[in-house]
């Protein structure tokens, strides 16, 4: 199973926003929609062996999990009312629980803290996606490699605190587009895989 985690600082909780506004009303919400269809969409298909969580404003995490995701289409709009919907169905949701949203996609009232936690708990080794880090290629990951990365933001000083411990992985030396990284990490994996 191949995770990404990406942090999000401005996407809305409430899930109040127009579909025709993603990169301004929607806090960015276009950011997270090319990640995910980055990290799932392969040629008429979905990448069954991903899980992709997204941690909105440290208070909730959205995850889609890719043998189970349904009416993901490479469109942004589509991606951003599965993303949108999620985030409804986050009202009122008590602090740990889990909620399923649409087929393949739940939410849960919990921060990057928590996740790392629960990551770490199923197995999952957590990475930061860093342009200084140690290159990709090449590069010994462990079994279950979770990729971390922020949106268009830099991680938060609280975050870097979470983060501090963790290995730093280099696509590449330019800074690239989240949803690039994303694209490069699968390329180098399948890569590995057929080699």
């Amino acid at each position: 199973m191949r995770t990404f985690v990406m942090v999000s600082h401005t996407v809305p909780l409430e899930g109040e926003f127009s579909l025709s506004d993603l990169p301004g009303g929607a806090g960015r919400l276009d950011v997270l929609c090319r990640a995910a269809n980055d990290a799932f969409l392969i040629s008429h298909g979905i990448r069954p062996a991903v899980a992709f969580h997204f941690v909105i404003q440290d208070q909730l995490t959205i995850s889609l999990w890719g043998g189970r995701l349904r009416h993901l289409n490479p469109d942004e709009r589509s991606t951003g009312a599965l993303l949108r919907q999620a985030l409804r169905t986050a009202h009122d949701l008590p602090l740990g629980e889990e909620r399923p949203s649409t087929p393949g996609i739940t939410v849960r009232r919990m921060g990057l803290g928590g996740l790392l936690d629960d990551l770490r708990a199923a197995g999952n080794a957590p990475l930061v996606l860093d342009e200084a880090g140690a290159p990709l290629r090449g590069a010994r990951l462990p079994e279950r490699p979770a990729f971390l990365l922020s949106d268009h933001r830099n991680f938060t000083p609280a975050e870097e605190a979470l983060l501090a411990a963790l290995p730093r992985i280099s696509v590449g030396p330019v800074v690239l587009q989240g949803h690039q990284c994303i694209t490069l990490v699968h390329n180098e994996l399948d890569l590995q895989e057929v080699g």
